[in-house]
């Protein structure tokens, strides 16, 4: 329950935080790794209270045992803080480190997560740039850290585990020692049988009692240093909305001016605002007054603001990369951390459509309705509307979702990115004309473009500058007339790929037609056999080590048990001779004691220091190997939230969870062995039941764990919906508050907690019952043993003693190795989950693929030829790339151009290795990339993407992530694309990359740069400029022309007049070329497919 609670209030609060505060890594970490400590240290904490209580009895009857001679063992128990105290006075300090300790390290692992999770989302852009040995190289450095982070609590819980063991290993030695010599001093009785044997029951009873003190302790830190990390993230500022809304509205279209002026509040961080704005606007819906907005203080990109919005019509932004255009919608909907100024707004939600899209994991259906109503017929006429075919949406596919919730204020940001002109006109046509979609519904729409050709759409126009105000507003007549960036914007030439067709529907958008199979998500490792997991991870940590400690620990174990028998002998010589040889008697059992204490800590440092780490390493190696080097399919098929959960949940349980549950359950399996025997050996009659006792422990463990087996698997595999939720939240919090689906999502939030506590409530409910089970199985073996020895009367009374003894021993190693077992099962689940993922995850790496004979220069000319390439996602699937030739001589720049799911980008996907070849060849200067490591294919090649990716790092290592630039080149770069005078202001080269710092297309710059920086002779663009305006691409279009004078260029193009000086295009069509010429000559030849499609664009951009 109180686990639940937590998680709730940390997605409640990531819910209300501000966008600049939302770290997708530190909710992640408190969800999993701060509330996992907080849960396995409640189950234990509540037992130290009473641990006073069972410590202050057993001394108390240890006084009346052994007198005067109590003192010594209680001064090493319980000593104030006492040099001398070695169990809570020494024990209690070091539990209270160790708790603290887990600071640094659960910091670590923020780190490590928040770069891991952005690499889950990004595989794709990281395998296309060749960087997944450098981006491998950085989080398994990450890795190494985190392990070396959590050194100190591993060295701080071997300490604390041997100032626990001496509480029945030297106590009793001191306390039997000082009566047995005050004995002989004073003449007194010896040490007899029943004496020996009763206080070193007494001694054994204070082992729970102290080990939860020490624990209790380090749990409380534990738990407490858990709740401050909470405390702080609960506490962390919140967005705060800066926009006013009246009070009361007035009709739209009303001009009465003799309404009043209309009294609005402003919800602020500093209490409730109210201003009195004049209401003279006839229709203006939104209004700003010297409103400036930024994200830091330091940094206000907008600056004196004053516009207004009319509602229901048409508000189009425009402007230079940088400009502020995004900024500007994002201080409409109140999601700006740094805002001055009056913003009045009649809308309290909108329907908001980012530049990036925010995608949810399900179903096409269930992406464009969001948290909206289902309407069938609604539906069906807002995917006529955006589809375009190939199981793709339109509009960054988030336009769809806008539409479809009706909302009567729509934000959207350059949504119509990346289409051809063809599909883009058509959705134009239908959204934004006098009769389209959103007319019709009296809708009021912002949209921010880099096209001239959308701006004939908007009934209002705002032209921002680089300064961050507005420069001119008015119609598009008003703009175009006033010789500003809106007459530049369209002297610039249109032109696109392809001609107007109806758009069809596949039949399946209107089913369920998924972007996943919704069942994958629970994996195949419920059939890993227990036994195959054990010997795994053994495998993984060597054989040899863990025999090592195994050996250690029987060692332990010996010098455990072994006093019992010792103390057995030297009662039955004190029979015959009191009080003789007390020093060897005394010598022998303080060195088996210290035998004891010495192998205690030993197998503690091996198992910690050396088994531990070498696991943690291991298994994050072959999870962080298997996901990189994983294939395209499983890549795009599969839940970020399940991928991000294996890296988090599941190494969290293989890290702290598993390691101390198996070192204890390992102590306690041989002690409930050694304890048995001599329980059995003490009694013949009891030994018979042996054969009973095995029986049952048979049928419970098979009742038992053919259901604990699926549930702890179920348990960790609950939890990935749970991750899922969590990180599309924190990716679309801002479109989320701004369609009012906050509650909606709390809602869901419950739901998907709910499920993934069912597991966890029914594996705690069959562990008590193991627990009861065992524990009268231990009952009943304690009965029969004393029942035994007072009816029959002709064994030994010390092997007696010894079994009595044993008894005590035997009933609490079981039950510790039941309660650490149970702990055990989850930490094998993640083990077993780890190994499935391992061995059934295919990889991309084929056999026959090597470097050998590769050249260091490779490719030093960069000639391709594509030899009958046919190529498919899937083996399965139709070949997006058909039958395909095509030689592309040293030097060239192609474009390759076509409709929307055409298949250029399945072609370039082909030509790095990131599709399978179906039949045919490719070859880069004589080499065939078939036979050429993956890795090196894209390494040797520069790619510059769709969507822009940054590392973890500074902007050097940005720029330069294989390091072999020097600074200067670097620079030289970042001038060519108009970046370094803004990036040298925020710290130079050594400042630390903030991508959300820059705007979408000076990211695309930045990325730019990095591309033409970094030596090679082949630069594939992957449709980069679609997402800029028409200045920074002809700015863009420049820079490569200079910057690749004699390397090879293929690009994907959809503005036509960008690529009308490359030396050949080549016009596809369902994965074929279908013409391929000098664009100029085919240009002139009316009868071409380019010059169709290029004057065709242009008649529809005019």
């Amino acid at each position: 329950m109180s686990l639940a609670c937590l998680v709730t209030l940390i997605f409640g609060k990531t819910l209300r935080l501000s966008t600049s505060a939302v770290k997708d890594a530190e909710a992640i970490t408190l969800m999993s790794a701060d509330i996992d400590r907080i849960g396995l240290s409640m189950q234990i904490i509540h037992d130290a209270y009473a641990a006073v209580v069972e410590l202050a009895l057993s001394l108390w009857l240890l006084s009346r045992l052994l007198g005067i001679a109590v003192l010594p063992p209680t001064l090493f128990i319980v000593g104030k803080y006492d040099p001398g105290s070695l169990c809570l006075g020494f024990g209690i300090p070091i539990a209270s480190a160790a708790g603290n300790a887990q600071v640094p390290w659960l910091e670590a692992i923020e780190k490590r997560l928040a770069v891991t999770s952005k690499m889950v989302g990004t595989m794709k852009v990281i395998r296309m740039t060749g960087l997944t040995e450098t981006i491998h190289g950085i989080v398994t450095s990450l890795r190494s850290k985190e392990i070396r982070a959590s050194r100190a609590f591993r060295l701080l819980s071997v300490l604390q585990t041997g100032a626990a063991n001496c509480t029945f290993t030297f106590a009793p030695v001191l306390g039997l020692g000082t009566f047995a010599i005050l004995a002989k001093v004073n003449n007194t009785e010896a040490l007899t049988e029943g004496m020996a044997f009763a206080v070193l029951s007494l001694f054994n009873l204070q082992d729970r009692p102290v080990m939860s003190l020490l624990h209790g302790f380090e749990d409380f830190q534990t738990i407490y240093n858990a709740f401050y990390r909470i405390q702080t993230y609960l506490l962390s500022a919140e967005r705060e909305d800066s926009r006013a809304t009246p009070l009361y509205q007035q009709p739209e279209t009303s001009s009465d001016e003799s309404l009043p002026k209309i009294s609005t509040t402003v919800a602020s961080g500093h209490g409730v605002l109210t201003k009195v704005v004049d209401n003279n606007s006839e229709t203006s819906v939104i209004r700003l007054t010297e409103a400036s907005g930024g994200y830091t203080p330091e940094t206000m990109i907008l600056e004196g603001i004053n516009l207004g919005i009319s509602g229901g019509k048409v508000t189009m932004i425009v402007g230079p990369v940088g400009s502020g255009k995004s900024t500007l919608l994002r201080l409409l909907l109140g999601e700006l951390p740094q805002v001055s100024g009056s913003i009045v707004s009649d809308f309290s939600k909108c329907a908001y459509a980012p530049q990036s899209p925010w995608i949810t994991w399900g179903t096409v259906r269930s992406n464009i309705l969001g948290m909206s109503p289902w309407d069938a017929g609604w539906y069906r006429k807002v995917v006529c509307t955006v589809w375009e075919g190939e199981e793709e949406l339109t509009g960054d596919k988030s336009l769809a979702r806008a539409l479809y919730s009706r909302n009567k204020l729509l934000v959207l940001d350059d949504v119509l990115t990346g289409l051809d002109r063809t599909t883009e006109a058509a959705v134009l046509e239908a959204v934004f004309n006098e009769d389209g979609i959103l007319k019709n519904t009296g809708s009021t729409i912002v949209l921010a473009t880099n096209s001239a050709g959308h701006l004939r759409y908007a009934d209002h126009i705002i032209v921002l500058n680089t300064e961050g105000d507005i420069a001119e507003q008015g119609t598009l007549e008003d703009v175009s007339a006033s010789g500003g960036y809106v007459q530049r914007l369209e002297s610039l030439p249109v032109a696109e790929t392809s001609r107007q067709e109806t758009l069809e529907v596949p039949e399946e958008v209107y089913q369920e037609l998924g972007l996943e199979n919704e069942d994958d998500e629970l994996d195949a490792s419920h059939r890993a056999s227990d036994w195959q997991v054990y010997t795994y991870y053994i495998r993984v940590a060597g054989v040899w080590t863990f025999s090592a400690y195994l050996v250690i620990c029987a060692a332990y174990i010996f010098g455990l048990s072994f006093p019992s028998i010792w103390l057995q002998w030297w009662t039955h010589y004190n029979k015959e001779h009191p009080n003789d040889n007390i020093g060897y008697w005394l010598g022998v059992y303080f060195a088996l004691a210290s035998l004891a204490i010495a192998g205690c800590m030993a197998s503690d440092w091996a198992f910690r220091m050396m088994v531990v780490p070498k696991t943690s390493r291991k298994f994050h190696e072959l999870l962080l190997d298997t996901t990189m080097y994983a294939t395209t399919s499983f890549l795009t098929s599969t839940n970020v939230g399940i991928t991000t959960n294996r890296f988090s949940q599941d190494l969290q349980l293989i890290d702290s969870d598993l390691p101390q549950s198996l070192d204890e359950c390992v102590m306690n399996f041989l002690g409930v062995l050694i304890s048995a025997v001599l329980v059995f050996t003490g009694s013949g009659y009891v030994a018979a039941t042996i054969p009973a006792c095995v029986a049952v422990i048979f049928f419970v463990q098979m009742f038992y764990l053919r259901t604990s087996r699926q549930l702890r698997l179920l348990d960790i595999e609950a939890k990935a919906p749970l991750f899922s939720h969590f990180i599309e939240t924190l990716g679309g919090i801002a479109c989320i508050r701004a369609y009012g689906w906050s509650e909606q999502y709390m809602d869901r939030s419950y739901d998907v907690l709910d499920a993934s506590q069912k597991p966890y409530y029914l594996m705690w409910c069959i562990q008590r019952w193991l627990t009861v089970v065992l524990d009268l199985l231990a009952g009943a073996i304690a009965v029969m043993l004393v029942a035994f020895a007072t009816l029959v009367r002709n064994g030994s009374t010390g092997l007696l003693g010894v079994a009595l003894f044993n008894v005590i021993s035997f009933s609490g190693a079981l039950q510790s190795l039941v309660t650490q077992w149970t702990q055990l099962e989850t930490g094998l689940g993640a083990i077993s989950r780890v190994k499935t993922f391992v061995e059934e995850t295919k990889s991309e790496k084929r056999e026959g693929e090597t470097d050998d004979g590769l050249p260091d220069t490779w490719p030093a000319a960069g000639y391709i030829i594509l030899d009958n390439v046919s190529a498919s996602y899937e083996s399965s699937t139709a070949p997006v790339v058909d039958g395909f030739n095509l030689a592309i001589q040293p030097g060239e720049k192609i474009a390759l151009c076509g409709r929307t799911g055409s298949g250029k980008s399945s072609l370039l996907l082909a030509i790095l290795g990131m599709l399978d070849l179906n039949e045919g060849s490719i070859t880069i200067d004589g080499y065939a990339t078939g036979k050429i490591s993956r890795e090196t294919l894209r390494s040797r090649l520069n790619i510059l993407p769709q969507e822009p990716f940054f590392l973890y790092g500074s902007v050097r290592e940005n720029m330069d992530p294989l390091h072999i630039l020097t600074d200067e080149r670097i620079i030289e770069t970042l001038r060519a694309v108009r970046l370094w005078d803004l990036l040298d202001s925020r710290g130079g080269l050594d400042a630390s990359m903030d991508e959300d710092a820059l705007s979408h297309g000076q990211r695309q710059l930045f990325c730019l740069a990095r591309a033409i920086a970094r030596p090679g002779k082949i630069l594939i663009i992957d449709e980069a400029t679609s997402s800029v305006d028409a200045e920074t691409d002809e700015l863009m279009q420049r820079v490569l022309r200079e910057e690749l004078q004699g390397r090879t260029l293929i690009a994907i193009a959809h503005k036509l007049n960008t690529v009308l000086d490359f030396d050949r295009v080549v016009l596809i069509d369902k994965g074929k070329p279908m013409e391929s010429g000098n664009p100029q000559e085919l240009l002139a030849d009316p009868a071409s497919m380019f010059s169709k499609l290029y004057r065709s664009g242009s008649s529809q951009a005019a």
